[in-house]
């Protein structure tokens, strides 16, 4: 592509690569934001304080799920250009647990990979009931 040395001209290498950077960056900017939320909390100690806090925590938890997807993609672009099935298992902390839901088919009557994809939102288990 650009003839630098080391340059891999693998576009499954390259969307990796711009995958992990993603999730750097989405990591690193969810970090500073929960940061902030904790630096209003100390500052602004009253109830719109507290209000603003928890939005700015809320966008903090909500980049590093983003950063968590980004990075799961990069995985699987380069689990695709270096050959290798994608996860087969759900043990439990494993990439395959990390992912839920029902795949959702494009509309080009292909087969839809694992990895790649849209999926249908779940809702969490319900919790167990207390005997009695």
């Amino acid at each position: 592509m650009t003839g630098r040395p080391g340059h891999d001209d693998d576009p499954g290498l390259e969307a990796a690569r711009w995958y992990d950077r993603l999730a750097e960056a989405l990591a690193d900017v969810g970090r500073r934001a929960v940061q902030l939320g904790e630096q209003l909390a100390r500052d602004w100690p009253d109830a719109h304080g507290r209000e603003w806090a928890e939005r700015t925590g809320q966008v903090g938890g909500a980049l590093g799920r983003e950063a968590t997807a980004a990075a799961e993609l990069g995985e699987a672009y380069a689990r695709r250009s270096a050959g290798l099935p994608g996860p087969v298992a759900a043990a439990p902390g494993s990439f395959a647990s990390r992912r839920t839901g029902m795949r959702l088919g494009g509309t080009d009557a292909a087969r839809v990979e694992d990895d790649f994809g849209m999926r249908i939102a779940e809702l969490p288990a319900p919790p167990p009931e207390p005997p009695g």
